[in-house]
């Protein structure tokens, strides 16, 4: 696929700030769907909340599941990035790999959603945003591979739940 600015899309650039969450929500859930085969399930969500003071680790905990804790935050450069190289290749199912080969339609489909999400997201974060992955520790099940991230914009932590169970 050659290169596109999502980001010029008027539904992207016209989008009210309050709208974008559920837009990146959408493309997430899409992206799910796209991903999912037997036994490879994959769960995208978006999530944010308030930061009270400066502690990021007790806004991430109000976010994650009952059963989860912050176990450690590790700062990355760019939360773009971040999220590009774990989507969609990181969840790319194993079984039909024809379908999955690079340049293969389904392949360019989930990439192209990706790209749409990721721009979504430019709107909500500037690329300098303040952005770590998150490790979990859970009491319980969590999934069986994920990359979260989070990220921080004034007085908001945004969450970022990239995960898969199979």
């Amino acid at each position: 696929m050659t290169e596109f600015d999502w980001a010029g899309l008027s539904a992207a650039r016209n989008a009210t700030q309050e709208a974008v969450p559920e837009m990146v929500n959408r493309a997430l859930r899409v992206l799910e769907d796209l991903l999912e085969e037997t036994d490879h399930a994959c769960t995208f969500t978006l999530v944010d909340g308030p930061l009270t003071g400066d502690d990021v680790v007790a806004a991430v905990n109000a976010l994650l599941p009952a059963n989860c804790r912050v176990s450690g935050l590790e700062p990355v450069d760019s939360w773009s990035a971040t999220a590009r190289a774990a989507l969609p290749g990181m969840f790319v199912p194993g079984r039909q790999p024809h379908a999955w080969a690079e340049q293969g339609a389904a392949r360019l489909l989930a990439e192209a959603l990706t790209d749409w999400a990721v721009a979504l997201m430019g709107r909500l974060w500037p690329a300098s945003a303040e952005s770590w992955t998150l490790t979990v520790h859970a009491r319980d099940w969590y999934e069986g591979a994920y990359v979260d991230l989070v990220v921080r914009v004034r007085d908001r932590v945004w969450l970022l739940h990239l995960g898969v169970s199979d």
